[in-house]
């Protein structure tokens, strides 16, 4: 009986051993969880401390000045993105410290109560400053709403602000616990089942984050895209508000012309409704004039070699050849020409001109950027060396003079149509780009072979001889310390981009490294001027940045209006600098003002 006794309490034993020691692995997993997710209850109510401190930061930082003001919409997401940021790399480094302090042996004691007290006293002073910040730098943006012309901000920006951070923060937070969690329980079945506790939670991470990722890309994105491109031929098939299809047949979609008005898409019927007349152009000069000739096609159900062939006969068919210029326009995705260039274009050389363009896709630029950026270069080269090639035919003493506009994705893909920037001058009599995106890679160029002490903002190439870079008007003729450039030889390109032009200066780069035009001579007292370069903050402001750029007034951000591209006109046109273009601005201006009300002001 006693021998029984003693065998059964053995048994017992062994089970509880047994037990206990596959428990153990259970255990430790979940304490490493618990220092690397943040999931300790015994800290800010089950949150990582130093995730905590690092979020809190990041919100702070958040509010500093860039470019352009910011709706309080934006600059919640903004804090809440950099926020999250800054509580996963909190935990990760909790989470190491954690582990070094483990392996060194090296402890630290503090009464229990004493560490709650000093703790709960860190987080409300850093709460505060939190919450008191954004007041302190409402200040930064109304000087920057008030640099670029926009409306001020109030108090009730930061209350809002505020808010949409809290909110959006929890929900990514949220998102964030639950991958946590998620990576926890495939690490638990396959540290228990297969590997050790190390690997599988290695092995975890990779299958969670490559099953989101394909979800992400297979199910979210191409769904985004699939919306947004029915969305963008809607819209795109829509006639624009307030314009009539042209009663000139020296215009596509007007009598006589095979593009119909209806297929044109709506910056397309813009572009051929929005020009001066012949009338227009004398009034405004003084002297006669003739009417501008613009070609366009839409995409609609054809290649870019098909709708180059459309724009080419429309050329043929307006008597295009037999005038002074012909400017071959880079349009955006969707179609979109800056009409204010092309208008200075005709008005500066009395409507003898002959302008054309096409339409290459229906998404949105930024969409279109993301999705595609071949097509902008290659459908710039096709209409180029369609054109070109029907000028070589002409004598010379009768040929046509040639010159290249675009704007934003249009002067990205006008500049994408050569391999350098020795190949645009060779090719093509002159030009003006207008917002040019940073990832633009001839402007990149010549921006690399300014002279030493000019600025990537206003960079001075060859002293200004053939190639010249604006802010302001007044830099087509001086650089921007005031120092004129040599005199002009042919050909002629300006390249205009705004010190508050988000789309000239977003990159990639910006997450991790300081660029360029932060390390220089910024001009005092603009937006550039205030701004410090941030890790991962300045690139989502400048992101941000970019949604709100065409919504300040011309002549700031992504807005390049009558005032600034006439005299660039003028002088890649060869023009006297002393010429008074007010008459021809007040023109534009008046001609085109309600397409600048529908636009934004």
């Amino acid at each position: 009986m006693v021998g029984s006794d003693s065998a059964s309490l053995v048994s017992t034993t062994r089970s509880i051993l047994r037990q206990v020691h596959r428990a153990a692995p259970r255990s430790r997993r979940e304490a490493f969880t618990d220092r690397v997710v943040g999931w300790r209850r015994d800290r800010f109510g089950g949150a990582s401390t130093p995730g905590a401190l690092l979020a809190m930061l990041g919100t702070v930082l958040s509010n500093t000045p860039s470019l352009l003001p910011r709706p309080w919409f934006y600059q919640g997401l903004i804090a809440a993105i950099v926020a999250v940021v800054g509580y996963v790399v909190g935990v990760v480094l909790g989470g190491i410290g954690h582990r070094l302090r483990a392996w060194s042996g090296l402890t630290v004691t503090i009464r229990p109560s004493a560490r709650h007290t000093l703790v709960g006293l860190w987080l409300v002073v850093l709460a505060l400053g939190v919450l008191a910040f954004p007041f302190t730098t409402l200040d930064w943006q109304r000087r920057t709403a008030a640099y670029v012309g926009a409306p001020l901000p109030g108090a009730g920006w930061v209350v809002l602000s505020v808010g949409t951070t809290v909110a959006a923060f929890a929900g990514l937070v949220g998102v964030w616990r639950l991958v946590a969690g998620l990576i926890d329980w495939v690490t638990h079945h396959l540290g228990r089942r297969i590997l050790s506790d190390a690997l599988a939670r290695v092995v975890a991470s990779v299958v969670v984050f490559g099953s989101l990722l394909v979800g992400l890309d297979t199910v979210v994105l191409r769904g985004v895209f699939l919306v947004a491109s029915r969305t963008a031929d809607s819209v795109n098939a829509q006639s624009p508000e307030g314009y009539t299809a042209p009663t000139s047949s020296l215009r596509s979609g007007g009598p006589g012309s095979p593009e119909t008005w209806s297929s044109l898409g709506q910056d397309g019927a813009v572009f051929v409704a929005a020009g001066p007349s012949r009338s227009e152009i004398a009034a405004a000069t003084g002297r006669p004039a003739l009417e501008p000739i613009r070609v366009f096609a839409g995409n609609e159900g054809r290649s870019l070699e098909q709708t180059r062939d459309a724009v080419l006969a429309e050329l043929d068919r307006t008597g295009a050849w037999s005038r002074r210029s012909i400017q071959v326009v880079t349009s955006t995705s969707t179609g979109f020409v800056n009409v204010w260039s092309v208008a200075a274009f005709e008005f500066l050389q009395d409507g003898d001109t002959a302008t054309v363009s096409m339409q290459y896709s229906s998404l949105p630029s930024a969409l279109a950027t993301l999705a595609d950026r071949e097509t902008p270069p290659r459908a710039a080269r096709v209409l180029l060396d369609g054109v070109r090639a029907r000028l070589a035919a002409i004598p010379a003493d009768r040929r046509p003079r040639l010159y290249l506009g675009g704007e934003s994705l249009g002067a990205f893909g006008g500049n994408g149509a050569f391999d350098s920037a020795a190949q645009m001058l060779a090719q093509a009599d002159g030009g003006v780009w207008t917002g040019t995106p940073d990832f633009t890679p001839v402007r990149g160029e010549l921006s690399a072979s300014r002279a030493f002490g000019s600025t990537l903002v206003v960079p001075v190439v060859d002293d200004g001889r053939q190639v010249r870079f604006a802010g302001r008007p007044e830099q087509v003729l001086a650089d921007q310390f005031g120092h004129p450039y040599a005199a002009w030889t042919t050909p002629r390109f300006v390249y205009l981009q705004h010190d508050t032009d988000p789309v000239a200066w977003w990159s990639p780069d910006l997450l991790f490294s300081t660029p360029e035009w932060l390390l220089e001579t910024r001009r005092p007292g603009t937006p550039m001027a205030q701004m410090s370069w941030l890790p991962v903050v300045t690139f989502w402001q400048l992101t941000a940045d970019m949604a709100m750029a065409n919504s300040v007034p011309g002549g700031f951000g992504h807005r390049y209006f009558q005032a600034e591209v006439v005299p660039a006109w003028g002088a890649v046109l060869g023009l006297d600098p002393g010429t008074d273009f007010a008459p021809i601005v007040a023109a534009i201006g008046g001609q085109l003002a309600d397409l600048a009300a529908q636009q934004g002001g």
